[in-house]
């Protein structure tokens, strides 16, 4: 029998399964015939195990002690969610929804579905990412990739059909995380330009501030509510979500609070405006422009540059998200799929791309590194060298895969060894950091301070990241392979994955194509006059720039743009 996949968009507040069918998209419905399933997990008050979604949900309003949600943050670390009275970690609780996941399609599809496509954050690290494919592992899927959000949305859209070249920003606001993503689309390769985000900001963030505008409102606080009684703060949460919900459509809404143990003796109505919704907001609004300033200053792009604005997530519906984009923009954005269910579309596209569906066209899609990508060093500060410090190899927003080299010297006279501490991130000491590994370096000669090791870095889409040194002068060379799938990988493995980063680590030039079409350049500038040198000299500039990157996109453009000076000299436009 064929292998069904289904792609699967794990929100923190709601998660959503579809399948690509002859014919477009099919979003399955859940075994409550909904559409979007809470991601939240509870226990049976009545003895009768795990409930998953809208049940849970209820509960937890009710009973926050026996149901726990919006544990998708937590993905990547040790964070312990308390379930009546038992721990239980991200992975472990994101495997019960899969899990969930997995028998509605069964059910709703009549068939047995192992394979899937999992959604991301596009600021997920490699820790939250491997984090993903455990709890999918846990559920019985074959997880065969995990996608960004932003990209799976641009699939969704059908943005790779376009025939014309353009490049789009997908804003992605959904429960608890936010993306933004700038994307090109260039002779049908659909390409990451850059990522911004914060995983810890999204609608649930509106919604408590909503909770903490209505508690004031009574006379008292967020954190004493909590302490007091975490019930009735729990049917507050609630309130204010559907508050949040109908302030959409209202200017003002009637939110009931309910009696809180020792502050609250009986339920009190707090009439709440639109304004005043929005004025609790402006905090959170302003931190949505932090990272999509930064993901135009990564494509090196003006908000002019961009030919569309794509909304995804649930909580771009909200009045207050949609003014900030097109002030931001000075447009309106394009929405002609529900926000809540993009995502999904766009996996389940993916997962039939995987299956091999001749009903799905072919999509060629490059992504970037979230994150960077380098070791710690040591700076010389008043005299001495100080240790910890982080010095990227590979940059976030590096197209990938992709293969960079940077040199490193030693600190002290005949100093035979090194160890590099691999670390992924973007601050500046390497101790606020994710350390992923080491690589020792011995047998450097004897002589003074200075001796040099190059350090090459190659990162392929799978997750895997081989570090190589190699002792300058010499044929010695130490490598290790990093995988985010497991800790450890077999022989059979790691030769395999070896053989694909020499690949990527090939000298672009040896391609017979780049290497005459650079020869003719360079010999048509020889013959050139002074005043006609600049436009070609610009243009193998920027075609030697793009051989460094080893991105197919970028070499390709920076190859048309070079073979068409080359040929407007041969024109006979020389002078």
């Amino acid at each position: 029998m064929n292998e069904v996949a289904i792609g699967i968009d794990l929100g923190t507040t709601n998660s959503v399964i579809a399948r690509f069918e002859e014919g477009g998209v099919r979003v399955l419905e859940n075994r409550q015939g909904e559409l979007m399933t809470p991601s939240t997990v509870a226990l049976d008050p009545d003895g009768g195990g795990l409930l998953i979604g809208r049940p849970a949900r209820e509960l937890l309003a009710l009973h926050p002690g026996r149901a726990v949600g919006a544990f998708k943050r937590a993905m990547g670390s040790d964070e312990q969610f308390s379930l009546d009275m038992r721990q239980h970690g991200a992975v472990e609780l994101s495997a019960c929804i899969l899990r969930a996941l997995r028998e509605d399609a069964a059910r709703t599809l009549g068939t047995e579905v192992t394979g899937c496509v999992i959604t991301v954050p596009a600021y997920f690290n490699e820790e939250q990412r491997f984090a993903t494919m455990k709890a999918g592992e846990l559920a019985g899927l074959n997880v065969m990739r995990i996608l960004n959000e932003p990209t799976a949305a641009a699939i969704a859209y059908g943005l790779h059909r376009l025939d014309k070249e353009s490049k789009f920003l997908v804003f992605d606001l959904g429960g608890g995380t936010f993306d933004v993503c700038i994307m090109e689309l260039f002779e049908g390769i659909l390409q990451v330009l850059s990522t911004a985000g914060a995983s810890r900001l999204g609608g649930e963030d509106f919604t408590r501030r909503l909770v903490s505008w209505t508690l004031r409102e009574v006379g008292t606080s967020f954190e004493q509510a909590e302490l007091r009684d975490i019930a009735a703060l729990g049917q507050l949460y609630k309130r204010c979500e559907m508050a949040k919900r109908k302030l959409s459509d209202q200017e003002d809404v009637e939110v009931i609070v309910p009696r809180f143990m020792d502050l609250l003796d009986r339920d009190v109505s707090v009439r709440m405006m639109r304004e005043d919704a929005e004025t609790a907001w402006e905090p959170l609004l302003r931190d949505l422009a932090g990272p999509t300033r930064s993901a135009l200053m990564g494509a090196k792009l003006d908000p002019s540059d961009l030919d569309e604005i794509i909304l995804v997530g649930g909580a771009t519906r909200m009045p207050a998200v949609r003014r900030f984009v097109e002030s931001f923009f000075g447009r309106q954005p394009v929405e002609s799929i529900d926000p809540d269910l993009t995502v999904a579309h766009g996996a389940a596209i993916q997962a039939a791309l995987c299956l091999q569906d001749a009903a799905v066209e072919e999509i060629v899609v490059t992504d970037v590194v979230s994150h960077s990508l380098g070791v710690d060093v040591a700076r010389e500060i008043a005299g001495r060298p100080v240790t910890g410090y982080f010095s990227p190899v590979i940059h976030r927003n590096t197209v990938i895969p992709t293969s960079r080299t940077e040199d490193y010297y030693t600190l002290h006279t005949n100093q035979r060894a090194m160890r590099f501490g691999i670390y992924e991130g973007d601050a500046r000491r390497v101790e606020d950091n994710r350390h992923i590994g080491t690589l020792d370096v011995n047998g450097i000669p004897k002589g003074p301070a200075g001796q040099q090791v190059d350090v090459t870095f190659t990162y392929d889409v799978n997750g895997l990241l081989e570090v190589e040194a190699t002792i300058a002068g010499t044929a010695k060379k130490f490598s290790r392979i990093f995988s985010r799938e497991s800790k450890t990988l077999s022989k059979k493995a790691l030769d395999a994955a070896a053989g694909r980063m020499s690949k990527l680590k090939a000298d672009p030039l040896k391609n017979p194509r780049y290497r005459d079409l650079k020869l003719r350049a360079e010999s048509l500038w020889k013959d050139a006059p002074e005043s006609m040198r600049a436009a070609l000299d610009f243009a193998l500039i920027s075609f030697d720039e793009a051989l460094m990157t080893r991105n197919a996109m970028s070499i390709r453009k920076a190859f048309e743009a070079l073979e068409k000076e080359c040929d407007r000299f041969d024109g006979g436009e020389r002078w």
